[in-house]
């Protein structure tokens, strides 16, 4: 409970938490494409946005340490990426969260859509595999993150 915020909405939400965790002028990756709320809320907070390319994978982690290997922070949506629809692999999953705990940098997962999942069971949400603290869970609902968090452990 003494992790949860109740905020108007994920938008409010992504918000309040780029301009709290980014200084203007601090490196953020995004998903290439992506959700374009999140590019506003990167940007009103000052960040400069580099653009990571997705695959069948999800977010290629080796590319954006590549190119920005000193982000402050990254923004993925895993479980359904927006606007491709893929699944961040758990491999994929496992890369993001060491490049995140060796280069400090925190990860926004957006989980905007993952109770949609038929035929196959829920993937692990990021901040459930999180052992380093560095992951920042955005859910729909408090039951939401508990029940998809929960199960990962």
């Amino acid at each position: 409970a003494d992790q949860v915020v109740i905020v108007s909405g994920a938008q409010h939400g992504l918000e309040l938490i780029c301009r709290l965790l980014l200084d203007p002028g601090d490196v953020a990756w995004m998903e290439e494409p992506g959700y374009p709320g999140a590019r506003g809320a990167l940007v009103a907070a000052g960040a400069r946005i580099r653009p990571i390319p997705v695959d069948g994978q999800g977010i290629n982690v080796e590319i954006g340490a590549r190119r920005a290997g000193d982000a402050r922070l990254v923004y993925v949506t895993p479980s359904h990426q927006f606007p491709l629809g893929v699944p961040m692999s758990l491999p994929r999953r496992l890369a993001l969260l060491a490049w995140a705990r060796d280069a400090r940098a925190w990860v926004i997962e957006d989980d905007y859509d993952s109770e949609f999942r038929y035929g196959t069971r829920p993937i692990p949400c990021l901040h459930g595999l999180d052992v380093d603290g560095r992951v920042i869970y955005v859910g729909a609902s408090a039951r939401q993150c508990f029940r998809r968090c929960a199960s990962a452990s």
